[in-house]
């Protein structure tokens, strides 16, 4: 006893968990090391009570191993999880040796427990790495296999050593048939030359290679691949060459197209340009910003210039200096707008003579609506230019006419108007000469008659004045016109006309002032016509009424209105009452209202006719405001 007691004293003094066991497995020591590490006292798991310090989910695989230990009589290592003092299950090995009699018979167990937590923790850590490593080289080998590309790697000999299963598939061959110099049987007869000298080359000088070729697929043709490849070295020190060969057939394809549109291209820009400076005409392109950065070669033997002397916004100095303003203003706006807009401007020819031009341009508009360049041409218009003067003349020679026929037409109402001042100065001066009589002398009432003759003969010369002005032929004179007044001196002029006819005209007129920048006797003409024309369209009845409208529109400008109630004109006519020659009147010329329309569009206005209701017609112009006219 005293034996045993010195045992246990030495077990306990061992840096290991020591047990011992009875020869049927029932526990009856643990060295002190292992209680404290457990934290029970050696009554809390002697016997089977041992099985406690086991985690759950081990005491049947525990148990069971323990059974076939102790039938076999042999000791080996048994892994478990022992619930620790701290309540933490470690992962522990058990290791046993039976002390057997002479006879064989077990007399009595001996083991101990190893902490392997550690252990067992690197172990499942390195699982975890081996299991990540493995799926990481399957998905680098998915990878490489799903590329759509050729994917190898080479020794630094250049002899290949993989091939990825996009090379295999698409040369239709196993892998053994490409590797080492195989490839090169697939490679085009005519480019193995220059590639294998390229491969060589960057083997032995370089540390990247890059080359082009044609590789035989697996239906026979040939199709171009871009060749790129590294040399790498490892942490071994070990050398290899990896790449890829990427398809570029439809690329190389439209290589040769696209060099093949160039080539068509140049030829055609060079055909383009032989016609652009063969054609008469002079042609012109400017950047987005509106510089000249093209004129064609009519355009430059015009001016006399180079072409560094107008490039940019040099071009304004080809104009004639009055234009050169208005047409900077004019360009300036149609680049901001990015809306054309022909403009007529001198140009100076080479010989120092100034001649007429219109430019037109048309912008070059990408995807988004933004100018990728302007182009235009400069005609010759000085030809037109001279006839529209010579046109101008003979309108202002038949508009003269015209007020004249009309000026006759009122002959008799103008001889009635003229003669009733006429005889009333007859009268007053009989009456005058009557007070001045001996016995009957009133110096007051011969005063009164002599200021009656004074209004009288004014009147009449009022009178003559404005026939005067109607009939005679004077140049255009825009200048400050009052509308009003204009309208009241034509319908003092009509006033005789229009009584003998029965017509009534009655004058809406606005109570603001109504100034326009143009020529009076234009404008009266226009009044006179419309007036006119109203009142041959009325009968003489109670309707027979012309009403004449001024007022200002919406927009600002001066819009006026003669209307009537009479016959009207056709719907179908009515677009056609403004062309020259053409009337509705079995007797008329068909040129007033023609003539009407070119003083107002003259003026910066438009004319136009509308149907009244339930009768008559409405003919509306509109004239610019003195502020909103300009003048060229």
């Amino acid at each position: 006893m005293e034996q045993q007691r010195n045992s246990d004293a030495i077990i306990d003094l061992i840096p290991a968990m020591a047990w011992s066991t009875t020869s049927d497995g029932m526990l009856d020591f643990a060295n002190q090391h292992f209680l404290d590490y457990i934290g029970l006292s050696l009554c809390d798991i002697a016997g089977e009570n041992f099985y406690r310090l086991f985690h759950p989910d081990d005491v049947e695989y525990l148990g069971c191993e323990w059974r076939i230990i102790m039938a076999s009589k042999t000791g080996r290592e048994v892994d478990g999880r022992i619930r620790r003092a701290d309540g933490e299950y470690r992962w522990c090995t058990l290791r046993q040796k039976p002390q057997m009699d002479e006879a064989g018979n077990v007399l009595k167990w001996y083991g101990i427990v190893l902490d392997i937590e550690d252990r067992k923790q690197a172990e499942q850590a390195l699982r975890k790495t081996k299991s990540a490593l493995a799926a990481s080289e399957e998905n680098i080998r998915l990878i490489i296999n799903s590329l759509p590309v050729l994917v190898w790697s080479a020794r630094p000999d250049g002899a290949a050593d993989f091939v990825n299963q996009s090379w295999l598939d698409y040369v239709g061959l196993p892998a053994e048939r490409i590797l080492e110099w195989g490839f090169l049987d697939l490679y085009h007869p005519d480019d193995i030359p220059e590639m294998v000298e390229t491969w060589k080359r960057d083997l032995e000088h370089s540390d990247h290679t890059q080359l082009k070729g044609r590789i035989r697929g697996a239906d026979g043709h040939y199709r171009w691949f871009y060749f790129s490849g590294r040399k790498l070295t490892d942490a071994h020190g070990v050398v290899r060459w990896f790449g890829c060969n990427i398809d570029i057939e439809n690329l190389q394809r439209a290589e040769n197209r696209l060099r093949a549109s160039e080539a068509e291209l140049r030829d055609s820009e060079q055909k383009l340009n032989l016609i652009i400076n063969t054609i008469p005409a002079m042609a012109w392109s400017c950047t987005p910003d509106g510089q000249l950065e093209y004129w064609n070669k009519n355009l430059i033997d015009f001016v006399g210039l180079k072409m560094e002397d107008i490039e940019g916004f040099g071009f304004y100095r080809v104009f004639h200096p009055d234009d050169v303003e208005r047409m900077r203003v004019t360009w300036e706006e149609i680049v901001i707008t990015k809306r054309p807009n022909p403009v007529d401007a001198r140009i100076r020819r080479h010989d120092g003579e100034y001649r007429w031009f219109n430019l037109q341009q048309s912008p070059l508009l990408d995807a988004d609506g933004n100018v990728v360049r302007w182009y235009g041409v400069v005609v010759d218009i000085e030809d037109r230019k001279r006839a529209e003067e010579s046109l101008r003349q003979s309108r202002s020679q038949l508009a003269q006419v015209t007020r004249m026929t009309t000026i006759g037409e009122l002959a008799v109402s103008i001889a009635h108007e003229i003669n009733q001042p006429l005889m009333a100065i007859v009268t007053n001066a009989g009456t005058c000469l009557r007070w001045l009589k001996d016995g009957n002398l009133d110096l007051e009432q011969a005063r009164l008659a002599a200021e009656r003759i004074v209004q009288d003969g004014h009147r009449a010369g009022d009178i003559v004045s404005s026939i005067r002005a109607m009939a005679q032929r004077s140049p255009l004179r825009m200048e400050r016109t009052d509308v009003k007044k204009a309208l009241r001196d034509v319908l003092f002029l009509l006033q005789a006309e229009m009584q003998t006819r029965g017509v009534q005209v009655v004058t809406d007129l606005t109570p603001e002032p109504v100034e326009v920048l143009g020529d009076r006797t234009q404008l009266q003409q226009v009044l006179l016509n419309l007036i006119m024309n109203s009142a041959e369209a009325s009968g003489h009845d109670a309707q027979a009424i012309i009403t004449v409208r001024c007022a200002y529109g919406p927009t600002g400008d001066i819009e006026i209105s003669v209307s009537d109630m009479g016959h009207g004109i056709p719907a179908e006519q009515a677009d056609r009452v403004f062309e020259p020659f053409y009337t509705t009147k079995s007797d008329g010329m068909g040129m007033g209202l023609s003539i009407c329309r070119s003083i107002v569009e003259a003026h910066g206005g438009r004319i136009w006719v509308a149907a009244n209701q339930p009768c008559g017609t409405s003919i509306h112009f509109t004239l610019s405001t003195l502020k909103d006219m300009a003048v060229d």
